[in-house]
């Protein structure tokens, strides 16, 4: 049997950092947004009657989700470096 090519910590840091990435690019799009709408109608996205853009939900989800992919090999880390310092 074969291993997969991505055997190893890739499984988790490839998915992570790309949503990582996605959470970067929405909250940018995000912000153009609110900073649109408030010299469009004087009031941001989610102020008032105005709905929130779907980036301003999806930047903290993506981010989460980057953050619960990354942590496992984030904390393997850690106790590998505190465990060379013993």
């Amino acid at each position: 049997m074969r291993a997969h090519p991505l055997a190893g910590p890739e499984n988790r840091l490839i998915p992570g950092l790309t949503a990582w990435v996605a959470a970067a690019l929405s909250a940018e799009y995000a912000w153009l947004h609110a900073r649109s709408t408030e010299a469009l109608y004087g009031a941001i996205c989610g102020d008032g009657p105005l709905a929130h853009c779907a980036a301003c939900y999806a930047a903290p989800i993506l981010a989460l989700a980057g953050a619960g992919l990354l942590a496992p090999e984030g904390l393997k880390a850690l106790r590998a470096v505190a465990g060379s310092g013993r």
